[in-house]
């Protein structure tokens, strides 16, 4: 199709952007008008707010499009007017978004990303499904012109299952692994952190009364309930019935983080299509994302306690340019939310097919570390232990044994548990004592390697090995090798560089 006509949103739209003004000042109303006599600056705020929302919502108006034969043109904006072009060979990705509402009137929220980075490049919402279909063809013809291999994924996210035939998924999450999902993360603390700080907002008025006086009523029943099941056991009551309301909490935060993981990852489904990854999820709102494999820069397998007591573990990825954010748009950061150990090697393989996973080859840190990391745990425990003296001196040692101790046998582990490798592919690296990770590196997409020294570092001829990345996250689980000899270092480093220097940059 080669129309220029031009486009706009569906009719239905102000209703979904009205719904998504509500959604984002809901709390901050509740605050304002529940909360401890709020100022007149907080009614201001949301004064102002909602004038907000009702130009979002005149804004749709003034929203247009055109799906010209070489490029998609949008042009938004009241009084300041904004214009973008956006060829169809720069879209990387077009990611879906569909609530049940989206669902009865027929209608989808479309995400268009491309490499840069950032926000998306055009967010329209919303739009009928044959327009999604029209940009479709447009880009894929676009594609299969530059010689990809032609397209089969839906037109819709309503196609998810007709979309599972023709391409076997990599990896689907059946209720059983949804519930084993939601036991590991433990996300429920999210909405308990969430409910907490609601209601500490709440210092009078009548629904904080009511509040306590439901929880009041809920403690007596717990009280008089376990009263009545277990008898008067002297003191061994106080112990019995805090281990008796600790099941309850853990089943309780439990279940929170079951119905959390149920919502966000019901009907899980993870497909490899011409090239990128595409994921398909969501219980009320469905939503699918794509990530292109060149994109990926790191790729990390998770393994905590918990993972290792159901044998599972959990697949996450950093990508260069793109949404990088879930504030900005659609993204999926754990391609594999969770799958079984020994199914490792087949999803490395899905999912980055060009690495010879089979030649990986593990090299432990320097031995010695374990002797400088003792020291640290024992002038810590020192540290740690001196305030004790004002409740008994005698405190001090042995507080300051049992820590050191401690930091010995968790010396120990950590050095055990932490390694790195070297192929032509990729650089890896792993740590960890309780929750353990394995992070991987192309070497195609390295973008500095650094080798540090710390003053203790010189005294034992050591150092440390940092490899960065295009959308290296902040806080993340990257490739930083301590306690490596400083030749070593060197050796690496020498390496990757002439690597780096004779492979392609591919974004």
């Amino acid at each position: 199709m080669q129309s220029k006509d031009e486009r706009t949103l569906h009719k239905t739209s102000p209703i979904f952007i009205l719904l998504d003004n509500i959604k984002k000042i809901l709390f901050p109303v509740l605050i304002a008008l529940i909360g401890p006599g709020g100022s007149y600056w907080e009614y201001i705020a949301l004064a102002v707010a909602l004038i907000v929302s009702l130009g979002a919502i005149v804004q749709y108006r003034f929203y247009r499009y055109w799906l010209e034969p070489n490029q998609i043109r949008v042009k938004e904006g009241i009084i300041f007017r904004n214009e973008r072009q956006v060829p169809y060979n720069r879209i990387q990705n077009i990611n879906l978004s569909q609530n049940p509402l989206h669902r009865i009137l027929g209608v989808v929220t479309v995400q268009l990303e491309s490499a840069s980075g950032g926000k998306p490049e055009a967010v329209i919402n919303v739009v009928d499904m044959q327009a999604v279909k029209e940009l479709k063809e447009l880009i894929h013809g676009k594609e299969e012109n530059q010689g990809s291999e032609p397209s089969d994924e839906a037109s819709s996210t309503e196609n998810d299952k007709a979309k599972a035939t023709t391409k076997p998924a990599i990896l689907t999450l059946p209720f059983a692994e949804i519930v084993r999902y939601g036991v590991i993360t433990n996300k429920g603390l999210v909405i308990l952190a969430v409910a907490f700080g609601f209601l500490s907002q709440l210092t009078d008025g009548v629904i904080k009364n009511f509040i306590e006086d439901k929880l009041v009523l809920i403690a007596n029943w717990i009280s008089t309930s376990f009263d009545s099941v277990v008898g008067d056991l002297g003191a061994l009551s106080i112990v019995v019935y805090t281990l008796v309301l600790c099941i309850f909490g853990i089943l309780g935060l439990w279940i929170l983080s079951i119905t959390f993981a149920l919502f966000k990852l019901h009907d899980f489904e993870l497909v490899k299509n011409r090239g990128k990854l595409q994921a398909t999820m969501g219980l009320m709102t469905r939503m699918q994302a794509t990530i292109p494999m060149s994109r990926i820069q790191t790729l990390t397998v998770r393994n905590s306690l918990f993972h290792r007591w159901f044998k599972r573990l959990t697949m996450s990825v950093e990508t260069a340019g793109g949404v990088n954010h879930e504030q900005q748009g659609l993204t999926i950061k754990e391609i594999a939310p969770l799958f079984k150990a020994d199914q490792r090697a087949d999803i490395l393989y899905q999912i980055q097919p060009d690495v010879a996973w089979q030649d990986i080859k593990w090299q432990p840190i320097e031995s010695a570390a374990v002797k400088r990391i003792t020291k640290k745990s024992v002038l810590a425990s020192v540290i740690v232990s001196i305030p004790l003296f004002w409740l008994h001196w005698a405190w001090v040692p042995l507080a300051a044994v049992v820590l050191s101790i401690l930091g010995y046998w968790y010396a120990k582990v950590y050095v055990k548990n932490t390694a790195y490798c070297l192929n032509h592919d990729v650089i890896g690296f792993k740590s960890g004592v309780i929750f353990k990770k394995e992070t991987f590196a192309r070497i195609g997409k390295i973008q500095t390697v650094q080798v540090k020294e710390s003053p203790f570092d010189r005294r034992y001829s050591m150092a440390k090995l940092e490899v960065d990345t295009a959308g290296a996250t902040v806080g993340a689980h990257h490739v930083e090798i301590p306690y490596i000899m400083l030749k070593d270092a060197l050796a690496i480093q020498s390496k990757l560089v002439e690597r780096v220097s004779h492979k392609q940059f591919v974004w």
